[in-house]
């Protein structure tokens, strides 16, 4: 059961006190103040460092309980871990979601399936010379991904490395497939015992303050510069200097394994159908290999959220790593389509991600252009 979490800032030694004072500073220079159950966060993360600091100056084996950060996007959960992490004077390693399971599926790529060996070897390196492990955008959607995750905390607990984590999903939350679900449960179990759940859940939307206000969560320069168009006319696109490609200039990229056809792929620009791109077997690891050469996307003839087949399924929950992939790599992204294309409130039916509040509120960062005639600049939320 998880112990009760009434750290305040008398029960902070000193060096605790400062890192809450820190954090607070860092807030104000960004134009905001610490919310209450931001402020508990970080005291909370405070104490888990004066702790884990003491640990190595005293040698002691014993390790302090990992941190389960969680609650609704946009809360600057991230944003929280990166300062204390910036700030923690430790061997320390960050790691985010979709890079983990890059580096795993790397590691066992060519290996015969149900061989551990590289997966251990993978789990290994990742907890190789540190001393706490810091999880960014943890989420389990795939029975798979769910083995890999209980492998690291086996492995974690055994060698007395505690892990920060935040994720968008309580823990009960995990892996939400009623079909795999109980698969998981006893991972829920262990993340239970061996984390304090400490849940981040302030009224703000921080990526959808006004413009000019403070974002604590979230890049800064690539991303926030993408557009979502519509209808996507030529008039539209030239004002943005993006120019239609012809279709002399198609030609088929093998990031990993899995084959798709661009309809461009200039030195920077990558241009790419929300079919060729969502539509096959691509993965978040085909997604990071192309977002390591291009650092503009524009994906066209996107389709309206509104309305799908459940056939669509598959490949809305691709476009979801997409967005993911390209918000945590700061990729500047382009969506084009006829419209509407309005993620906030839509009915999904099954047929939408899992994961939809998440991606609405970084879309929400795209400034909208949806006006046929001449360029908009959209003084609002997300621009």
């Amino acid at each position: 059961m998880t112990p009760a979490l009434g750290v305040g800032p008398r029960s902070l030694p000193n060096s605790g006190r400062a890192m809450v004072d820190d954090i607070a500073n860092d807030a104000g220079r960004s134009g905001f103040e610490l919310e209450h159950s931001q402020r508990l966060a970080a005291e909370r993360l405070a104490a888990f460092g004066a702790q884990l600091t003491g640990r190595r100056r005293a040698l002691s084996r014993k390790a302090p309980r990992s941190l389960y950060l969680h609650g609704p996007v946009g809360r600057g959960k991230t944003w929280l871990m990166d300062r204390f992490y910036s700030k923690l004077p430790v061997r320390k390693r960050r790691v985010h979601f979709h890079d983990f399971f890059r580096s795993l599926h790397a590691g066992t790529h060519g290996s015969t399936a149900g061989n551990g060996t590289m997966i251990q070897r993978s789990v290994d390196a990742l907890l190789a010379d540190i001393d706490v492990l810091s999880f960014d955008e943890f989420h389990v959607h795939d029975v798979g991904d769910g083995m890999f995750i209980a492998r690291l905390l086996r492995d974690a607990a055994k060698q007395r490395i505690p892990l920060v984590v935040t994720s968008n999903y309580a823990p009960d939350e995990l892996l939400p497939n009623p079909l795999w679900h109980e698969h998981f449960v006893p991972t829920i179990q262990a993340i239970k015992e061996m984390m304090d759940i400490v849940e981040i859940s302030g009224a703000s939307d921080f990526r959808r303050l006004p413009a000019g206000a403070a974002k604590p969560e979230g890049p800064s320069e690539g991303f926030r510069s993408g557009r979502i168009i519509t209808p996507g006319t030529s008039t539209q696109l030239g004002r943005l200097g993006l120019f239609v490609p012809t279709p002399s200039q198609s030609r088929v990229l093998t990031p990993t394994t899995q084959p798709i056809v661009v309809r461009n792929s200039d030195p920077d620009l990558l241009w790419v159908g929300f079919d060729e791109l969502c539509g096959g077997l691509t993965s978040p690891a085909d997604y990071l290999a192309l977002a390591d050469s291009y650092t503009t996307w524009v994906i066209d003839n996107v389709p309206s959220p509104t309305g799908n087949h459940p056939a669509r399924a598959p490949a809305w929950q691709r476009f979801s790593n997409v967005v993911d992939v390209l918000h945590d790599q700061d990729i500047t992204l382009f969506l084009v389509g006829k419209g509407p294309l309005e993620w906030d409130g839509t009915g999904s039916g099954g047929v939408l991600p899992v994961d939809l509040a998440r991606i609405a509120s970084r879309l929400s960062l795209l400034t909208r252009d949806e006006s046929a005639g001449s360029l908009h600049s959209e003084e609002s939320a997300g621009s």
